[in-house]
């Protein structure tokens, strides 16, 4: 989701490259669950201990034309991903939607693209105006699996006899998807929103709203007569505020807990929430910037030793959320400060 890979080790950066490029294997959609939410809606959840690494993908579908909202980070997954849309869909895939720039948002559209190129990418427009740095950060996470495969093969020697066979093999099959995807192109938006815009996709209508809140270039979707939301990683139970705008952030997670309407939200990560339920991010993100605005000569280090704990005890549930938020955390209150 969120993790640099700046931040790792450069020997094990390249081992977990190298195994999420081998074990995302033909089977490797079947952890993502398929949930209906109605006849025009299917929420593809993310297995649960993915839920802060990769995202949850959306699938809307009118009488004439189906949407795709968001692509994993993991490129075998997207490529399965497709393999089910074949099956599943009985309209033309018409578009598809970036919620916002991040890589396990974004870069699985070269994929979907390749596969399905009359389809219209939809973006934020200040994420349209920086599309080559997304270009170029897809081709630079093909560098990386070289690198890791590169390394997988030095690296055979060391592993018992009995064993490297397999391993060959399994790195035979990484550098065949590796060269089938340096085929793939991430290719520029077609449809680039700095306002709200509605889309008929045959007798049901969405609604794509433009925001700077998770990101300067966030988008969500409402639909059901305003009664749904699909909102990316605005809302968020555990919200990465690392790029964020935080004050619009905040002020449009007021405006959703106060919307009668609202009933449904599909977030871009972990399961689905009402509205009563975005109290807790929104709790974190006013406690993260207050916590700021009032210690401004305080270090990091120590802003996170005297963070609130009422705040973070939802989050201590489990090691996952444990350590995600305590990641979190420093991200948010690093942006806070940088935008003191």
């Amino acid at each position: 989701m969120k993790y640099s890979l700046l931040t790792i080790h450069s020997s094990l950066k390249y081992t977990l490259l190298v195994i999420g490029l081998l074990f995302a294997t033909a089977n490797s959609n079947a952890a993502i669950s398929w949930q209906t939410i109605n006849n025009n809606i299917q929420f593809l959840k993310q297995q649960d201990d993915l839920r802060f690494y990769d995202s949850n993908q959306v699938l809307i579908e009118g009488a004439e034309c189906a949407l795709l909202v968001d692509t994993s980070g993991n490129f075998a997954g997207v490529e399965q991903l497709v393999v089910e849309l074949k099956k599943r869909l009985k309209t033309p895939l018409c578009y598809l939607v970036a919620t916002h720039y991040h890589d396990d948002h974004l870069l699985g559209m070269a994929v979907v693209q390749h596969y399905y190129p009359n389809a219209k990418l939809i973006t934020h427009q200040q994420v349209s105006a920086d599309f080559k740095t997304y270009q170029k950060a897809y081709m630079d996470k093909l560098d990386s699996y070289e690198k890791s495969i590169e390394l997988s093969y030095q690296r055979l020697a060391s592993i018992p006899k009995e064993e490297q066979t397999a391993w060959r093999e399994k790195l035979e099959l990484a550098k065949a998807r590796l060269f089938r995807w340096r085929e793939y192109k991430l290719n520029p938006p077609k449809i680039a929103l700095a306002v709200s815009k509605t889309l008929n996709l045959g007798n049901f209508e969405i609604n794509i709203t433009p925001h700077k809140a998770h990101t300067t270039g966030d988008l969500t979707i409402t639909t059901n007569n305003g009664s749904t939301l699909i909102g990316g990683d605005i809302v968020d139970w555990l919200p990465y505020p690392g790029h964020g705008e935080l004050k619009s952030w905040q002020t449009l997670l007021k405006q959703y807990i106060s919307n009668e309407k609202l009933s449904l939200i599909i977030p871009g990560h972990g399961d689905t929430l009402n509205k009563q339920q975005l109290k807790q991010p929104l709790a974190f993100l006013n406690t993260l910037t207050e916590h700021v605005k009032s210690n401004q000569n305080l270090t990091t280090e120590v802003l996170i030793e005297s963070f609130p704990q009422n705040v973070l005890a939802p989050y201590q549930q489990d090691t996952l959320n444990q350590k995600s938020s305590q990641f979190f955390l420093q991200a948010g209150l690093n942006r806070a400060k940088s935008s003191q």
